[in-house]
């Protein structure tokens, strides 16, 4: 099996075909608030500091028989490697060791990387550090993996998110096998054209969780997952703002108010693990899922907890859009009526060249304005764009729609707009608003649009918008 632990900002998990699995980097780092620790030393304002510094320790299990050394194959029980897993001191995903001891020993015996210095003040910076952390070919029913990442914040305490971006899936074609699978969903027309049916088995056949870790790569002790599930819904769970990780102290401690808790100043570490069940096989085959974690904090003090939703929801890094938000916010309080355009032009980047050639630089996949500043009582219509020569007739036809995160609205299935009529709504309540275009912003896992390379997505293009209503 060829292991490759290369630079790259995306990584790959997948089975029997190019095939690898997640880890984190480019989200690591301070945000848009600050802490506020201040001395006055000789009429000088002194602010203090909200650094995060990584590291990580990667494991890897494809059952070589070499994972097994300096334990005793009596102390070792092979379990049923299914979907649900009760982690525990003596148990990975498939196996049950003797003594704790034993799980210690296994887990040497599979670290394949590790990188990094989680200290302070002059520990590694997330651009710093090799990446991906996982990168393998050839995963096999019954493989999994685990990664730890520990993480300094130093000098103040802080709340942690866990995110994910660029989020893709692929069949890559069909080998013989999996396409007389039983459970393989792709039905292919043409040789050479995407399947009718697009849902890509390996993202539900993938299993993954994670927890907060004590940094010995393991759950034991008061430790249990705060989240475990297939990999689609892991991911969509992490889509946009993320999860809010569970800190080691009150947020009253810290300074703040919000409900998960902060993380105190000092190192913490993150588990995640993923397996693949052995009751899955040619289904998969081939099968690729392309995604990045981010880890993102903000100082506890005089913070609610609730983050940044508008810049970490509209700016969501999409896999045709790296910056989908410029950050400008159009005003237009004091406005009875106020329109947005749907199918509005932004320019695109694809990751690879898309089935129907050279890609264009420029597509309608775009509100206008993407965020909008409105009064109590406004109503915002989204319209349509329409466009003649010199444009292609194409651009009329991608359908779009307008579906609030909240569920609180929407204008129902995706339309082009070529046929599709003006939708409105009226925001009565204060706060920010967001809202998507299905096909082409969701949240969750949803069909690619064709052309591109790759079958399901999250957040394709990154056509999102906000609308805050002020009281």
């Amino acid at each position: 099996m060829s292991k490759e632990f290369t630079l790259s900002r995306r990584k790959a998990l997948a089975a029997l075909g190019t095939v690898g699995a997640a880890s984190a980097g480019a989200g690591l780092g301070t945000s848009a608030y600050f802490s506020d620790q201040e001395t006055f030393e000789n009429n000088s304002l002194v602010a203090g500091t909200l650094d995060l510094k990584a590291a990580y320790s990667v494991h890897y299990s494809d059952w070589s028989a070499d994972e097994l050394a300096g334990i005793d194959e009596d102390d070792v029980t092979m379990t049923d490697h299914e979907a649900e897993f009760d982690p525990g001191p003596t148990r990975v995903p498939g196996i049950e060791f003797a003594s704790e001891s034993d799980l210690q020993q296994f887990l040497e015996n599979t670290l394949v990387n590790e990188d990094g210095d989680a200290s302070c003040p002059d520990g590694t910076d997330a651009d710093d550090l090799e990446q991906p952390v996982i990168e393998l070919d050839d995963v096999k029913p019954g493989d999994h993996g685990e990664v730890t990442f520990d993480l300094a914040l130093c000098d103040n305490p802080g709340y942690i998110w866990l995110q994910v971006a660029d989020a893709t899936v692929s069949e890559n074609g069909y080998t013989e096998p999996e396409r007389d699978d039983p459970d393989e969903s792709g039905v292919e027309t043409l040789p050479g054209e995407p399947p009718m049916d697009l849902h890509v088995e390996l993202l539900d056949a993938v299993q993954a969780a994670y927890w907060i870790d004590d940094g010995n790569n393991y759950v034991n002790g008061d430790e249990a997952f705060q989240s475990q599930g297939s990999l689609r819904e892991i991911l969509g769970e992490l889509s946009g703002i993320g999860a809010a990780l569970e800190g080691d102290i009150p947020a009253e401690q810290g300074g703040g108010t919000g409900e998960q808790g902060c993380f105190s100043a000092g190192q913490h570490s993150i588990g995640f693990v993923w397996w693949l069940p052995v009751d899955h096989a040619n289904e998969i085959q081939t099968d690729s899922v392309t995604f990045s974690l981010t880890f993102y904090t903000e100082q506890c003090r005089h913070n609610d907890g609730t983050g940044d939703p508008l810049t970490a929801f509209v700016n969501d890094d999409a896999p045709l859009n790296e910056q989908p938000w410029d950050g400008v916010v159009a005003d237009r309080t004091g406005e009875d009526e106020i329109v947005v355009m749907n199918n509005a032009l932004t320019e695109v980047n694809f990751p690879d060249e898309p089935l129907f050639g050279s890609p264009p630089q420029t597509l309608p996949l775009s509100f206008d304005p993407r965020v909008v500043r409105v009064s109590t009582g406004t109503t915002v219509t989204w319209q349509w764009q329409t466009y003649s020569d010199p444009f292609p007739d194409i651009f009329n036809g991608i359908p779009h729609n307008v579906v609030a995160l909240d569920g609180s609205y929407s204008s129902g299935p995706p339309v082009p707009a070529a046929t599709a009529s003006d939708f409105s709504h009226t925001f009565t309540d204060p706060g920010v608003h967001l809202y998507f275009c299905e096909p082409h912003g969701s949240p969750h896992f949803h069909h690619s649009s064709p052309g591109v390379p790759f079958q399901e997505v999250i957040n394709e293009a990154g056509m999102r918008g906000a609308v805050i209503v002020e009281d």
